[in-house]
């Protein structure tokens, strides 16, 4: 699973600061205010996305966390499963996007109080979480979900989920609808670190 996830706001890694930068820059011609959190992101939050734009390139956007249904966000999706649901089968065909985050968190259940843990890469100051996303009716930015798979095996007692970690090389693999994603998603990343947040 995947609550929460974080933004490095020191020692931002360059790529990181564009994705930032880029996605900031299309909402401030609406919203001249509008920043984007830095640190913890939540869901409902607006985060920055890397999905395909209208010309099939790579570009940055501002996007809401969690599909609406019923009331309720849907913040994770079921990567074995989510092509074949109603709710993500058409954004896993044609709408997935890459997330881009410093660390997730957990929190580990087996003791009280609970304590919370972040995730990150051990050889790299960032990752990519696969995503899918979709426009919403009075949502004035389109939203996302992050996609999820089984935890490996020495991180599967905090959580028995994980997010999708796509490998950079695969990113834009990941981007292109006209490839197929469960090669991709076989080949995530779930070697991780953490440290208590």
């Amino acid at each position: 699973m995947c609550g929460r996830f974080y933004i490095e706001s020191d020692d931002t890694p360059d790529e990181l600061i564009e994705v930032l930068n880029r996605a900031e820059a299309l909402a401030r011609r609406t919203d001249s205010s509008f920043r984007l959190p830095r640190g913890e992101v939540r869901p409902g939050d607006c985060a920055a996305v890397i999905a395909m734009n209208r010309a099939a390139k790579r570009s940055a956007f501002p996007m809401k966390w969690g599909f609406r249904m019923d009331r309720q966000l849907l913040i994770n999706a079921r990567s074995e499963t989510a092509a074949g649901k109603p709710t993500f089968r058409e954004s896993m065909r044609d709408r997935r996007c890459l997330i881009p985050a410093s660390a997730y968190f957990e929190w580990d259940h087996r003791e009280k109080p609970l304590r919370k843990y972040a995730f990150a890469l051990p050889d790299a100051p960032m990752m990519y979480l696969a995503g899918l996303y979709r426009f919403e009716p009075d949502v004035p930015f389109p939203v996302f979900t992050v996609l999820t798979q089984n935890a490996s095996e020495k991180i599967a007692c905090f959580h028995d989920r994980m997010p999708v970690i796509i490998p950079p090389s695969l990113t834009d693999n990941w981007l292109d609808r006209s490839l197929s994603p469960m090669p991709i998603l076989q080949s995530s990343i779930t070697d991780v670190i953490w440290h208590e947040a």
